[in-house]
């Protein structure tokens, strides 16, 4: 079957039919930025047979197919991908160093978008204090606006907040995320005092109720999934550890979860996010004038039923399947509603994700899980011994250690020198392929491989004092089948099409990254790039022969 994908691929890409004669405005009037959480490369081709010619296909049949883009940083935690792919910076300039790290001024976990100013428009006031603050540099839609002095429209959307709201940026009308306890769509006094008048009238058709009362059944015959391992295969860690199999009640499993929890575990929350974005889009009147409005869109399911099912799963596979015609839906409606040639899209993802390492194991594969609540208790009693008694590490969370720096520098200790010990001390534990210090992040000059990779993770005044790279194949102690905090293929080699508004049809094979997104859309509209944007364009899309 993969052959025939790519005689098919070779096939559309060397014919004319379904070309037009519509020729593009100097500037699209609307760029959209779909971003499917957790989406590796390989899903593409995995699941190619099973997509409709309207959807995924489409977007890389009749656009520019970039099949080697990466992310260049090692922490490959959801939001340093959103960051990246609106800034054009890597974590170590635009600061969103993972989905949360330890303050060590105010000794306190922060989130990437946590802002105690701000309370929930549309729900409780408390439960949602969100904004992008925490950004360090300004995104491409900020300068776009900052360009044509706010005439144009920015919106971002998405299950998820995170995604939600650093996708917007700082200057954004308006992000959209969805309230798990009222089933309602809901935003940030950052953005705005009130719900615009659409977006209470959409929450006002109850959706998520009516989907709360359906099940989720497979699309195509079991037989077909052969890209997929067995239904309820020893690998998945399911729904509340304990819903693994086809069909899915959805009456039954919300006894066992709180308010719409379920909604973002499940296909229906696709469906949710591309009705309320085509919404959006028409009540907004996005792409109607002659100024760039942007809208960007997060599919947040699929990163969730990642981590509980893993790549391998039926589950997974089917989910794209269905998320195929919610692509497919939208694209008909920006092709009917402003037309190909006035949108640019593009379609990637932030991160990609893990194989259980008990299923890399069982194929006789290097892998395990890396157990880093007895290594912190080992690491604690190592400094205990050397320096004595003391509370020595704050917090060790996604693969970094914050040390005590108070007690440090009370106890007159060398911070550079108790470092150093306890690197060398954790590269001694199995599964760990590089400890390094914050000195030396911050002084060497990696140009290649996996210490690069954790450089551009680093940041001075969010980053740990050690920030630690498991081997290949191992994940942290964890409650579920999948995760993605590396900088390896897995985690790292994500999809990038680009589709419309002056977009050749062509597959790109040289390596790109997220961060090239930024300076393309940039160098193709003749805008600034973004203050910490490190990117470079991708020249085949603007190169003319």
């Amino acid at each position: 079957m993969k052959l025939i994908f790519f005689v098919v691929i070779v096939l559309l890409y060397t014919n004319v039919l379904g070309q037009t004669n519509d020729i593009p405005n100097d500037k699209p009037k609307l760029i959209v930025g779909i971003v499917v959480e957790q989406m590796r490369q390989d899903y593409l081709t995995r699941y190619w047979d099973d997509f409709s010619n309207d959807g995924f296909k489409k977007l890389a049949i009749y656009g520019a197919w970039c099949q080697n883009n990466k992310l260049n940083y090692s922490i490959s935690h959801s939001s340093p991908g959103f960051a990246t792919i609106v800034t054009g910076a890597e974590p170590t300039e635009h600061g969103i160093v993972a989905d949360l790290w330890y303050n060590t001024l105010s000794d306190e976990i922060n989130t990437s978008i946590g802002d105690k100013r701000q309370t929930t428009i549309g729900g409780k006031a408390n439960k949602y204090q969100f904004s992008p603050k925490k950004l360090l540099c300004t995104s491409m839609s900020d300068e776009i606006k900052l360009y044509n002095r706010s005439t144009s429209k920015v919106f971002s959307l998405g299950l998820d907040p995170k995604g939600a709201v650093l996708s917007g940026g700082f200057s954004a009308n308006a992000a959209f995320w969805f309230d798990t306890d009222s089933g309602n769509w809901v935003s940030s006094s950052y953005y705005t005092n009130a719900l615009p008048n659409w977006v209470k009238e959409f929450n006002d058709k109850n959706y998520p109720a009516d989907y709360l009362t359906r099940s989720w059944e497979l699309t195509l015959p079991e037989s077909d999934y052969n890209e997929s391992l067995p239904d309820a295969n020893l690998y998945e860690y399911g729904i509340n550890g304990y819903y693994k199999t086809f069909p899915y009640d959805y009456q039954e499993i919300i006894k066992d979860i709180r308010n719409y929890e379920l909604i973002n575990l499940i296909p229906e929350g696709n469906n949710l996010t591309t009705d309320f974005a085509v919404s959006l889009m028409l009540n907004e009147n996005l792409g109607k004038d002659n100024d760039i409005d942007f809208l960007f869109i997060n599919y947040s399911v699929n990163e969730e039923i990642g981590k509980l099912y893993g790549p391998n799963a039926m589950e997974t596979q089917d989910l794209y399947i269905k998320l195929d015609k919610d692509i497919a839906h939208l694209i008909t409606v920006i092709e009917e509603n402003i037309g190909k040639h006035n949108v640019l899209i593009y379609l990637t993802s932030n991160c990609g994700v893990s194989n259980n390492p008990t299923y890399l194991i069982d194929n006789k594969l290097p892998a395990g899980n890396f157990k880093h609540h007895y290594i912190k208790v080992l690491l604690e009693s190592y400094l205990k011994a050397l320096y004595g008694e003391g509370n020595w590490i704050k917090d060790f969370t996604n693969n970094q250690i914050y040390f005590n720096r108070t007690l440090i520098e009370d106890s007159k200790i060398d911070l550079q020198e108790l470092r150093l010990k306890a690197a060398d001390f954790i590269m001694n534990s199995e599964g760990v392929s590089y400890a390094l210090t914050a000195d030396q992040l911050a002084k060497g000059n990696y140009s290649t491989g996996m210490k690069y990779l954790m450089q551009n993770s680093y940041h001075p005044k969010r980053s740990g004092d050690i920030i630690i790279c498991l081997k290949s194949g191992w994940l942290n102690d964890i409650s579920y089948s999948a995760d993605h905090i590396s900088g390896y293929n897995y985690d790292t080699h994500i999809p990038l099409i680009w589709y419309g508004w002056k977009i050749k049809k062509q597959i790109i094979t040289r390596t790109t990254y997220s961060k090239d997104i930024v300076p393309s859309i940039a160098t193709m509209l003749n805008f600034p790039v973004p203050t910490g944007s490190t990117g470079t364009p991708i020249f085949e899309l603007y190169e003319r022969k």
